[in-house]
């Protein structure tokens, strides 16, 4: 059974929470690369941010709807108006990133791993051990670990 530390690109892409955006976006074209680990100066894991942020934050703003029963006002979607909001705002990895990350350990199996990525909607997934980041994880590297292990 292959596991995490089988599979996984042990030369992860990293940026600091300063990083600004564009040079996010530069680094994705520039390196071929589809998710940038979010890390502090002690290189500490903060968050993920992948591809598909930098587009969402592109997106429009969905104004939130409100439903009026009797007297009262009731706001549907608030939560995800101010999610949407800080997102358009975002100057920094830090402001835009995912965090705290979702994380696998090195001896995670690959049908453990395509769960999570599946279940949390996750492109690129950190595997550490305690607080050392010791590669990544991203949908590319499961598909080529399953058309490996796969029969012909």
């Amino acid at each position: 059974m292959l596991k995490a530390r089988d599979i996984m690109n042990t030369k992860p892409a990293y940026c600091e929470v300063d990083t600004s955006l564009s040079d996010v976006a530069r680094r994705f074209t520039d390196e071929g690369i589809s998710g940038l680990l979010v890390v502090n100066e002690d290189k500490r894991l903060l968050g993920v941010i992948t591809e598909s942020d930098l587009i969402d934050q592109q997106a429009k703003l969905h104004v939130p709807t409100a439903i009026a029963v009797f007297d009262m006002v009731i706001p549907l979607g608030e939560g995800r108006f101010e999610r949407e909001l800080d997102r358009l705002q975002a100057l920094s990895a830090g402001d835009l990133m995912h965090g705290p990350a979702t994380t696998v350990a090195g001896d995670t199996p690959l049908n453990d791993i395509a769960g999570v990525m599946n279940e949390d909607d996750i492109h690129c997934l950190p595997v550490v051990d305690g607080d050392n980041i010791e590669g990544v994880i991203t949908q590319h590297e499961v598909i080529r670990a399953l058309a490996r292990r796969s029969p012909n």
